[in-house]
């Protein structure tokens, strides 16, 4: 089977990550894959494109058995559906905007991107995946039937700059584009809170991000500086090599890899309670922070119970199961089936 990954993209993340990942099992089970980016991997990525290229790159001429579109952001599936022109096709919703939150307009069809979901939910030949339960019910809304299936972890790759940890110190890790989707900031505040800033620990966030600037004046001025490092982009193993915890304080994700890499490096996972969360630790409910923002300094008190982390360590790690890549390269090639039939 030829399968081509589409992938809308202005950026490399975790999106484009796991798109590498599944085009690197579908050849390792002999189909002939590749991946197709707007941009030229070997140069920086643009952060952003006109109409102009994003229409050239999606009336580039292609051929294979099934495109799957790896979607960032919904505001690409016109370049997608562009791109496949009627032929299999099977969608990935990555990310979808939070509840709360404006949806974009579609990069090629300039509709709301709801209003082009529910035009192309009868499309022929197409399947649409959603990362969780609650990413499906919201598509379902749109018309969209959407199966879930869960993402993997990509495979680890060993740490190249392992993080110098403070001695004596909790060391707590935290992967993801500096971004107010992340969290980073209200981490920040309850970690500031007068019952834990005096407490020996330190927080490493490995990623950059638009929010660079802005996170680091609030640690600043919240007294951190001496207590949380901005590590810069890196291997999630460089920050998690050693620590006892990962922090993972999104205020959304579609179905975040972070946590799951963590989970496969051994380091417990304390999580923001969104839905995605929810679904990945429902068997695991002691590693959720409270809803309520304000009980986060309370709740953290955990992170120096030696006994609960390793607890966590093991419940967590059922989490992924027995061979999780091979799991979703299962479920991912029915669909592949399921769109050529």
């Amino acid at each position: 089977m030829k399968i081509v990954h589409l992938v809308p993209s202005v950026d490399l993340g975790g999106t484009e990550g796991v798109a590498a990942m599944l085009d690197a099992l579908a050849t390792q089970h002999g189909h002939h894959s590749s991946v197709d980016l707007p941009f030229d991997r070997a140069l920086s990525p643009p952060r952003a494109m006109p109409f102009a290229r994003w229409a050239a790159w999606a009336l580039r001429p292609r051929t294979a058995d099934v495109f799957h579109a790896h979607l960032a952001w919904p505001d690409r599936l016109g370049a997608a559906l562009l791109a496949a022109r009627g032929r299999p096709l099977v969608v990935t919703f990555h990310l979808l905007p939070r509840e709360d939150a404006p949806w974009p307009r579609d990069r090629i069809a300039g509709l709301d991107a709801r209003t082009l979901m529910r035009l192309a939910a009868p499309r022929a030949r197409t399947r649409w995946i959603a990362l969780s339960h609650h990413d499906a019910a919201r598509l379902g809304a749109l018309g969209l039937r959407a199966q879930v299936i869960r993402n993997a972890p990509p495979p680890p790759r060993p740490a190249t700059q392992p993080f110098a940890w403070p001695a004596a110190t909790v060391a707590l890790a935290s992967v993801g584009r500096l971004d107010a989707q992340k969290g980073f900031d209200r981490m920040l505040r309850a970690l500031a809170h007068p019952d834990l800033a005096a407490r020996p620990w330190h927080w490493a966030i490995a990623g950059d991000g638009p929010a660079r600037a802005s996170l680091a004046a609030l640690r600043d001025d919240l007294g951190l500086q001496a207590k949380v490092t901005f590590a810069g982009v890196r291997v999630p193993m460089d920050v998690f090599t050693d620590a006892a915890w990962a922090l993972a304080p999104s205020r959304s994700e579609g179905m975040p890899l972070v946590p799951l890499e963590a989970i496969e490096a051994g380091v417990p996972v304390l999580a923001s309670d969104i839905g995605a969360h929810r679904e990945l630790f429902a068997s695991t409910p002691g590693s959720l922070l409270p809803a309520d923002e304000a009980r986060w300094p309370d709740a953290l008190a955990s992170l120096f119970d030696d006994a609960l982390r390793a607890a966590l360590t093991t419940a967590q790690r059922a989490v992924l199961g027995v061979d999780p890549r091979e799991r979703y390269w299962r479920q991912t090639a029915m669909c592949y089936d399921a769109a050529r039939t």
